[in-house]
């Protein structure tokens, strides 16, 4: 037999006629996204199996039922409006591409959906075709790179507004970075009068104020009522239907329907107020939520910091700009603790879906460049514990010099020099970055018609016949990192007192005196020294020495994350923040731990009662309570002296009140952490409680008299 006379060859080209409905109703039913048809009144006509197991109901129920139950009760009637609309002029089309629509599950919950629509026509009959897509995962994947670029946004927003002269700038920046990240037809930024008490537009926000003057006076009043309730109050109208009739009116005839507003704190007690608006309904999200909440928290610091710049003219003012930084980055921790924990969980979950994974990786990423950008604020305000690591010097010059070439401009020719196959320095490298920044920013200052800046690097041994060093400095190699600028110089008065803290040339509103202190600081305490050399119409100099890393520190600092190892106690989990405890339950329940959670002081007590079995209190430092973790744990100890006892906190560690009997021995995980260092923390936390309880039990089987001969 030929090829051409095999079976399948005499196969038929096309299907039956009379086989199409069984073809098309086979089509229908195994498709993989639900599918439904509904008649022009909404009455649902036929589902298919998926389209049952999306939401929750059998395939009969879904044919006794209309499509508006389907969708959630505050969006239905503008569902009806659409669907009148489709009617009269149907072709087909794609619903939800480029927003998020919801879907209505029978347990209650929501479903973020696709819908592609088409018009059927049986018998003179119209109906409507619709093919549901549930897109809950890549909502996710999707919010989790938002969220990432979002914390970037707000900790790059941060650092630049520090260095801001003007309040008018700064808030103009704020309005600009809202309208790129939230979808809003009017953006507010308001302060409190000091003189009336009412709210009135920050300068730099008055684009929307012709629209927005007449909601001020609801808005302040409304927000002064929640603040007696809320620790953090937030106003948010999905729909006019939901608003407070007075505020209702204005939003009316400003043809808005929604808003979001956030207070923004002032410690003076009179709160200002930011927040969105939008002219539909069911704009905003809890994600915006946190983005407005954060930027709120920034502006506050920033407005408290410019309270505040009296104080840093005196002897208190490092102290107060930690202060001030310091709760902009507990915020910025903990927004980045819920982002990088869920991108990290969902990595997981989509392994097998390569673009997800790939979008995840960048937003974790993202999420790290935010976390270095939290530190960068934490070292401004000298509010960071140093955390040296091994630095390839040859690559981080390079890096500096293609940021330094975009900051100072293109009058200042930037040049690098470095030795081949450089060793490795020890250091911090956040602390590295703004020391460098700042001696390049002091370099270009002393450049105002331009000029030349030289930065090299090589290694030498000390002692040494020729280089900085004094004796005290430890023997051995050192990396010499040189900037040498070719600007106005300074006289030999000025060079003498270069490294003075508070001292400085600059007009009072122009330099603090504190970047060279804060050079010279860090390279002390990083082992090293710092010279600086310095001649009129010249030029300066400036060399620092910091300690070489050995090859085996090297690899040592190199390595991996251990995997993260995991165990099967009980632990006790407190956190306020309801984000940032879903990301701890989650982490620790993959790590086999048993977990009960409470969200504020009175929860944690009433579960450390009714569970005598808890093995480990892990609780947050800062609550929204009465009472602080370190109070909740305090507690604990005195009901079961053996109890596990680990701390976590987005403030820097200095800023942390523990009392030193509570502390010794009990550490802090600052945030934000991958599940590999939360499993290391969990672990030695419930180590140190094992040895404490053995140590106490050989205590107690010491003789008595060799107890009193000690005490004697």
């Amino acid at each position: 037999m030929s090829p051409t006379d095999s079976p399948r060859s005499k196969r038929p080209a096309t299907v039956p006629p009379d086989s199409l409905p069984r073809l098309f109703e086979q089509l229908f039913a195994t498709a993989a996204d639900a599918m439904l048809v509904a008649d022009a009144s909404g009455r649902i006509v036929l589902a298919n199996a998926q389209c049952a197991h999306m939401f929750g109901y059998s395939q009969d129920q879904l044919s006794r039922m209309v499509v508006d139950q389907l969708v959630p009760g505050r969006l239905r009637s503008a569902h009806r409006q659409h669907r009148r609309a489709y009617s009269g002029h149907a072709v087909p089309r794609p619903m939800g591409l480029n927003t998020t629509l919801r879907a209505l599950h029978a347990d209650g919950s929501e479903i973020p959906v696709e819908i592609s629509l088409s018009p059927l026509d049986i018998d003179g009959l119209p109906l409507v075709c619709a093919n549901i897509r549930n897109v809950s995962e890549l909502r996710r994947a999707q919010q989790a790179v938002e969220r990432a670029n979002r914390a970037e946004a707000v900790a790059e927003f941060g650092r630049l507004a520090l260095g801001q002269q003007s309040v008018a700038s700064t808030v103009h920046q704020a309005c600009d970075l809202i309208r790129a990240h939230l979808r809003c037809d009017a953006v507010l930024i308001a302060r409190t009068d000091p003189a009336s008490g009412q709210l009135v537009f920050s300068p730099g926000c008055e684009e929307d104020a012709d629209r927005l003057s007449p909601l001020l006076p609801s808005i302040g009043k409304l927000m002064d009522s929640l603040s007696a309730e809320q620790a953090e109050p937030v106003l948010l109208i999905e729909d006019l239907s939901q608003s407070p009739p007075n505020l209702a009116a204005g939003m009316r005839l400003a043809k808005l329907r929604s808003a979001l507003v956030c207070t923004i704190p002032d410690s003076a007690d009179r709160p200002g107020a930011i927040g969105v608006f939008g002219q539909v309904g069911d704009t905003f999200t809890s994600e915006d939520r946190s983005f407005l909440r954060a930027l709120a928290n920034t502006l506050s610091a920033l407005r408290q910091r410019q309270s505040a710049e009296e104080q840093l003219f005196q002897s208190q003012r490092l102290e107060a700009l930690g202060q001030l930084t310091g709760g902009v980055a507990h915020d910025f921790n903990n927004l980045l603790t819920v982002v990088s924990g869920n991108l990290q969980i969902l990595e997981e979950r989509l392994s097998e879906d390569a673009a997800a994974v790939a979008m995840i990786r960048s937003a974790l990423r993202a999420s790290g460049r935010g976390a270095d950008l939290t530190r960068k604020l934490l070292a401004f305000a000298r509010r960071q514990t140093l955390q040296p690591r091994a630095i390839d010097i040859a690559a981080w010059l390079d890096s500096l010099a293609e940021i330094l070439r975009r900051t100072l401009g293109p009058n200042i020719d930037i040049k690098t020099s470095c030795e081949p196959d450089m060793p490795a320095v020890k250091a911090d490298p956040v602390m590295l970055d703004t020391a460098l920044l700042n001696l390049a920013v002091n370099a270009r200052d002393a450049m105002p018609a331009g000029g030349q800046l030289t930065l090299s690097a090589n290694v030498l041994t000390h002692p040494a016949a020729a280089g900085p060093g004094p004796k005290e400095l430890a023997p051995g190699r050192y990396m010499l990192l040189t900037v040498m600028d070719t600007g106005s110089g300074m006289p030999p008065e000025v060079l003498a007192r270069a490294f003075e803290p508070f001292f400085t040339t600059k007009e009072l509103s122009k330099g603090s005196g504190l970047g060279l202190s804060l050079v010279y600081g860090f390279i002390k305490q990083s082992g090293g020294h710092i010279e600086v050399d310095s001649r009129l119409g010249v030029g300066t100099v400036i060399r620092m020495m910091l300690p070489v890393v050995s090859a085996a520190e090297h690899s040592t600092a190199q390595a991996p994350l251990d995997a993260a190892e995991g165990g099967s106690e009980r632990v006790l989990v407190v956190e306020d923040d309801d984000d940032v405890r879903e990301v701890a339950v989650g982490f620790l329940r993959r790590l086999g731990y048993q977990v009960i959670e409470a969200a504020d002081s009175a929860g944690a007590l009433a579960q450390l009662a009714a569970n005598t079995d808890i093995d480990l209190l892990f609780t947050d430092v800062i609550l929204g309570g009465a009472l602080t973790g370190a109070d909740i744990a305090r507690e604990a100890l005195a009901r079961r002296p053996a109890l596990g006892v680990l701390f976590t906190s987005g403030y820097a560690p200095q800023t942390l009140s523990l009392d030193i009997a509570l502390s010794r021995g009990v550490e802090l995980l600052g945030k934000p952490y991958r599940i590999e260092q939360l499993a290391r923390f969990v672990r030695r936390a419930l180590e140190a409680r094992d040895q404490a309880a053995a140590s106490s039990r050989r205590e107690s089987l010491r003789p008595i008299t060799a107890r009193k001969r000690s005490i004697s």
